[in-house]
């Protein structure tokens, strides 16, 4: 039987049988791979640390005529600080099923392995830091859509084309500011337009979210973070809040659907932000998003 190694991270497992596991995962190529784990489910089965969600791990697999199989693997990184927080554990569930969303079964998908394997690590490594959560999230979508040529523009306003600045007109990156009438603030963000817009245009686009200055500057440092930055960057919770809004409805409205994790990370994030004993309300439901007719969203498949 041909045997080959791949180094992947487990996205999710499911049961098969009474005592295997149908295993999910991407490899260092962005190609997404459902591979059987047969016996993990018994007790003291020594595949079973190898195959648990979110491990990043090296894979001896076997070569089946309708599904490959799991010989051996050997752990690389368990993102064992994920395993006593909650939220981490959520979020990781939510950057694993953008993952999946984003990559192919059996074709590579360049970039989506680093993007998850540098999330995955910056959870683990904080993983009672919401703050760098949210902006370890932002990354995730941000770098994701990118990859995909689905990126939010943020540069220019979207309506009329002119470069956006902080106020003062510093340019984007707090540097010289721009000559008069050059740049606009930003104010505004269309789906539909795929971006930011500026205070002039905002008006004509009304089904446009909010854009203020400080989250559109989260925004545009979220999709260049790395460990450092993530420590030192602290925005407001209102602004990350915010800043979700904007990343989360981009992805509805240009892949077609929601993200179930996102919901479950919504709720444990409204549960932490309430008095102690109030119950949390009811979730709400998200604004209905019109998606663009075209061809189906990358990485999607029958099984969603």
């Amino acid at each position: 039987m041909p045997l080959y190694s791949v180094e992947g991270i487990v996205l999710r497992t499911r049961e098969y049988g009474e005592r295997d596991r149908l295993v999910t995962l991407v490899d260092r190529d962005g190609t997404r791979r459902t591979v059987l784990a047969k016996g993990v489910r018994r007790p003291r089965s020594s595949l079973a640390a190898g195959v648990q969600p979110y491990t990043y791990s090296r894979f001896l697999l076997w070569k089946g005529r309708s599904l490959d199989g799991v010989s051996q693997v050997q752990v690389l990184d368990a993102h064992a600080g994920l395993r006593g927080s909650l939220e981490a554990l959520a979020a990781a569930a939510y950057v694993a099923e953008l993952a999946e969303a984003f990559t192919h079964e059996g074709a590579p998908s360049p970039g989506v392995f680093p993007v998850l394997l540098a999330v995955l690590r910056g959870l683990a490594a904080a993983p009672a830091d919401r703050v760098a959560q949210g902006l370890w999230l932002r990354y995730a979508e941000l770098r994701l859509l990118d990859l995909a040529g689905l990126g939010i523009q943020l540069e220019a306003c979207q309506d009329c084309g002119r470069p956006l600045v902080l106020p003062g007109g510093r340019g984007a990156g707090g540097g010289p500011p721009s000559a008069p009438g050059e740049g606009a603030m930003p104010a505004g963000y269309s789906a539909e337009m795929g971006g930011a817009l500026c205070r002039r245009c905002r008006p004509g686009r009304p089904a446009a979210l909010s854009l203020d200055p400080a989250t559109w500057q989260v925004l545009r440092l979220a999709g260049r973070l790395n460990p450092q930055l993530a420590a030192r960057l602290r925005p407001a919770p209102a602004t990350l809040a915010r800043a979700a809004e904007v990343t989360q409805t981009h992805l509805v409205y240009h892949l077609g659907r929601p993200f179930r994790s996102a919901g479950i990370l919504a709720i444990l994030d409204e549960a932490t932000m309430l008095p102690a004993g109030e119950p949390p309300a009811a979730p709400r439901a998200a604004p209905p998003v019109q998606p663009p007719a075209g061809p189906p969203a990358p990485g999607a498949s029958a099984d969603r």
